[in-house]
């Protein structure tokens, strides 16, 4: 009884914060006290409910440290010009004809190569927002190419945050997950793309590019200014970690912002630190990155992981895993992940605790962890994107300026959960007859 009624008031507490507008960093705080309250009635000593709350933490910890070297990369690569410069020769190659398929191809670009969602939408996003309010396309449309981009390579890329936590939760290496995530999304970018094109159709408008070209008035641009996201791709496939690769990369960055923009220590720390800002016009299209702007995901992340601890070590969900685990037996795998990783979502507020969560309730259903891995990618990765209120879709959106019924347009999230969900239920036929 006392289970259930702790999952009521977590979730009551999560909705109020919705409701109301009240950060969602100060929800998931309460609730993590509301889980201590849990563990003491339970009986379970303080030192044990320490040892909880770190044992979650030690789950993500590299995660919170690359997401430390994120927001030092997405500050210096502003600084040094190189993400003006990625922004300035993608937008000339969008064609208005081909223009929700350029932006989902320039936004996955950016995505594959910084593997944050967030950062994306911060650059990439942004400019592909603007345009097309320029020239009238559907902003919904738009948004949904968007935001399918930016989880285009938060879900796959060597960067990626996301795909880090799932081969830390799994154990698994994370280029092994990386080479299977590819052959499972082939089918659902190819749809992906067909389908944007579909809506691209009988459109003509031209690109109006002085906002795009003013950024060229502000960075001395030079091809090399690429070398610090070009070492990032080639280390990744040298199988370097992720976090050596990511300070490479910061390093190369400093150099170039001391030789092409003459920039001084001060201002490489500044922008390390407080990320790069300036007053002109072409502000709105690269101010952004350093290392405070990912506080509030560290605070999300650092305040979540701390319940994996009372999820994985208490019996708080011991009822609930009984029925989930009737549901592996009936069903297949994907459709039991999909369902389970949505709920959780719904309650949960961000992506990383909708993945250890569901992970914790799908883990003694699998005996390959590499399958495990695979399928918590395109579940628990994707699902919390059609929860409104959570962060997944809605903080993108709302740094574009799009609307948030755009995740009804996020099409590569729809592929490849439809998909997936295909091949997983003929495989389930197969082996059961």
């Amino acid at each position: 009884m006392l289970e259930l009624v702790t999952l009521i008031l977590f979730m009551i507490n999560l909705f109020v914060a919705i409701i109301f507008n009240i950060s969602i960093v100060i929800a998931l705080f309460f609730n993590l006290i509301l889980l201590i309250i849990y563990a003491l009635l339970k009986d379970y000593k303080i030192k044990e409910i320490k040892k909880m709350i770190i044992a979650g933490l030690n789950e993500t910890k590299i995660v919170l440290a690359v997401f430390l070297l994120i927001g030092m990369i997405t500050g210096i690569w502003r600084l040094s010009g190189t993400i003006a410069y990625i922004i300035y020769i993608g937008t000339n190659l969008i064609s208005p004809n081909f223009f929700y398929v350029g932006v989902f191809i320039f936004n996955s670009a950016i995505s594959i190569l910084t593997g944050t969602s967030l950062g994306t939408a911060s650059t990439a996003g942004i400019i592909s927002m603007s345009i097309s309010n320029a020239m009238n396309f559907s902003s919904l449309v738009t948004g949904g190419a968007i935001l399918s981009g930016c989880y285009f390579g938060d879900r796959s890329s060597p960067m990626s945050t996301s795909a880090l936590l799932v081969a830390t939760l799994t154990k698994t290496d994370l280029y092994v997950n990386l080479k299977n995530m590819f052959k499972t999304c082939v089918i659902p970018l190819v749809l992906t793309l067909i389908t944007f094109q579909i809506f691209n159709f009988n459109i003509d408008a031209k690109i109006n590019s002085d906002s795009v070209n003013s950024i060229a008035e502000i960075f001395n641009f030079n091809p090399l200014l690429i070398i610090p996201t070009l070492s990032i791709i080639l280390l990744a496939i040298l199988k370097v970690d992720i976090r050596i690769n990511m300070t490479i990369s910061i390093i190369l960055s400093i150099i170039s912002a001391a030789l092409f923009q003459n920039k001084d220590i001060i201002d490489i720390i500044n922008s390390l630190i407080f990320g790069f800002h300036i007053e002109s016009s072409a502000g709105k299209l690269i101010n952004g990155g350093g290392l405070l702007s990912m506080k509030k995901m560290i605070l999300i992340v650092s305040i979540s992981s701390g319940y994996f601890g009372f999820f994985k070590e208490t019996k708080l969900l011991v009822s609930v895993k009984k029925y989930v685990r009737k549901m592996f037996i009936k069903l297949p795998n994907m459709v039991v992940m999909s369902f389970i990783s949505f709920v959780i979502a719904g309650f949960s507020a961000n992506q990383t605790l909708t993945s250890m969560m569901t992970y914790e309730m799908a883990r003694d259903n699998y005996e390959d962890n590499y399958k495990l891995a695979l399928d918590l990618e395109n579940s628990a990765i994707m699902t919390p994107l059609y929860i409104p209120w959570n962060i997944t879709g809605r903080t993108p959106m709302e740094m574009v300026g799009g609307p948030i019924a755009a995740i009804l347009f996020s099409f590569y999230h729809h592929y490849i959960i439809l998909v997936n969900i295909i091949i997983s239920i003929l495989d389930f036929k197969r082996n059961n007859n």
